[in-house]
């Protein structure tokens, strides 16, 4: 498909590198109007660059890039903006407190004289909506809309300028499993009505597969394939996507909890002015599974439990103590630790690889009268990035310059070496990772349980990757928890219908 539509965006020997490091290698390609064409690859691969350089972010070193016929050589974001360049990123930029237009507008907003027209604001909102022909609030408070709207107004700011390629980058990553198919519709539409060219950036195969015209596939820098997605197989897609030996097989022994030690068990707690019936039991050494849609209250109980979220009572026991009230850093040191959703969130942006590594661990790297031993902190820090296999250039690096996936590694790995760790709650660990990078998650939560006798609470709205990790998986509906399946009882039909709150 696509052979006879008019080329909207061609690149030819797009080239970049950093310090030696060759991270896009000769890029060539070509993107046309109507079409939808997926960009894969591992995390690392290069397509955080290439796109970069098309958003211009990053100036290339070597290549062409053409919009629409026409040679461009972009300085800034803003020129590749109005080039018809859009791109729509993994993490959602949104003001909550504003409402759908006033973010729709948000730094570009039409005035009056020295006054924000919020009049033009709405009509400008409302042109755009119209045009992409769907139907968003407009006038509430993005807080108060569900991920995968707030998604879309994410998308119709995108429109603002009129784009004529818009990049979507991990654009399901935060939606629930019932949002994921109307928004892949809404994107197809895009394509079929509007004369434009759409990236698609995506780890899930099978959506890739659902919605793309065209794929291509990065590896080390160097694009390794493009062909239409009716003519390359899924097999051949995933063997080019992940370097040899890099998925791994995760394997889920029979064990037998009865007499195990419990970590956590919950009955009951009061967020938000509402109380919620969640009755839960973690044992040492198992890994539990939290489903529900965005929204469900998987966050929002750990959260509380954590002290993160302002708890107003709770019936919650944890390591053998009973606990009825929670701040951060008390369940911190009990050996509670829950790693965010959002990943700057875990992160000390600003901070190099080591500090963000070696600030949990003061106590352990400093000497009696508080000043932290340099060398210890750097053997400590460099032990940490080898072990979880961080790809990263300088320790020294700011953390925000790694990959999503790479900064993950570093959040999961520092927590595993606290001394008295009991329990690691990973909310969306996956998110945006690719298939190597994900399985290498799923690996350590066994490692973590099956030899380290750790317990791990893993929050996830893939559904598939619970039922292949996890010895137990609650399911949560409006914040509660509906239904508890043991391994053995595992229903994919049956959990989703709890999800929903549909009873069969």
């Amino acid at each position: 498909m696509g052979n006879d539509k008019a080329v909207v965006l061609k690149i030819e020997n797009l080239t970049k590198e950093f310090s030696g490091l060759v991270a896009n290698d000769h890029i060539s390609m070509e993107v046309r109007k109507h079409e939808i064409h997926a960009l894969c690859g591992e995390n690392g691969a290069g397509k955080s660059t290439f796109c970069k350089m098309l958003t211009g972010v990053y100036h290339p070193d070597d290549g062409e890039i053409y919009v629409n016929g026409e040679k461009k050589v972009f300085h800034s974001p803003a020129e590749s903006l109005a080039s018809g360049i859009s791109m729509v990123y993994q993490e959602r930029n949104l003001v909550g407190h504003l409402t759908g237009a006033q973010n729709i507008c948000l730094g570009r907003e039409p005035k009056k004289g020295l006054l924000i027209d919020e009049k033009e604001i709405r009509k400008k909102a409302e042109e755009i909506r119209s045009k992409l022909g769907i139907e968003v609030p407009l006038d509430v408070p993005v807080d108060e809309l569900g991920a995968g709207m707030q998604q879309i107004i994410e998308i119709i700011r995108a429109f603002y300028d009129n784009p004529s390629v818009l990049i979507l980058d991990e654009p399901t990553a935060s939606l629930g499993e019932g949002e994921v198919a109307p928004f892949l519709e809404f994107v197809k539409s895009l394509r079929d009505e509007l004369d434009m060219a759409i990236f698609f950036i995506s780890h899930k195969i099978e959506e890739v597969y659902e919605i793309s015209d065209m794929i291509t596939v990065f590896a080390d820098g160097k694009k390794v394939l493009t062909a239409p997605a009716a003519e390359l197989s899924r097999d051949d897609c995933v063997k080019a996507m992940i370097r040899a030996g890099r998925q791994k097989t995760v394997h889920v022994p029979e064990k037998d909890f009865t007499n195990a030690q419990t970590v956590l068990e919950a009955k009951e707690i009061t967020y938000d002015n509402k109380k919620h019936h969640v009755p839960l039991v973690v044992k040492e050494g198992q890994a539990v599974g939290f489903y529900g849609l965005v929204g469900s209250g998987r966050t929002e109980t750990m959260e509380t439990i954590g002290g993160i979220r302002l708890s107003e009572g709770m019936d919650v026991t944890f390591a053998g103590e009973k606990i009825t009230k929670t701040e951060p850093v008390q369940m911190i040191r009990r050996g509670f630790i829950l790693t965010p959703e959002k990943r700057i969130n875990g992160a000390f942006p600003g901070l190099s690889l080591e500090d963000n590594i070696c600030n949990l661990f003061i106590d352990k790297l400093s000497n009696k009268a508080g000043f932290m031993k340099f060398d210890k902190m750097r053997e400590f820090a460099n032990r940490v990035l080898e072990k979880n296999e961080v790809k990263y250039t300088n320790i020294e690096q700011n953390i925000i310059e790694l990959s999503g996936g790479n900064i993950q590694k570093i959040i999961i790995g520092r927590s595993v070496e606290l001394d008295n760790l009991k329990l690691l709650v990973l909310d969306e660990p996956t998110a945006g990772m690719d298939l190597g990078a994900k399985s290498e998650v799923y690996v350590e939560i066994r490692h973590l349980v099956d030899d380290e006798n750790k317990s791990v609470v893993f929050i996830s709205s893939e559904l598939e990757e619970l039922l292949t990790t996890c010895d137990k998986l609650y399911v949560f509906h409006d914040g509660d928890i509906v239904a508890e399946y043991k391994r053995s009882e595992f229903d994919k039909t049956r959990i989703l219908s709890d999800a929903i709150g549909r009873k069969e």
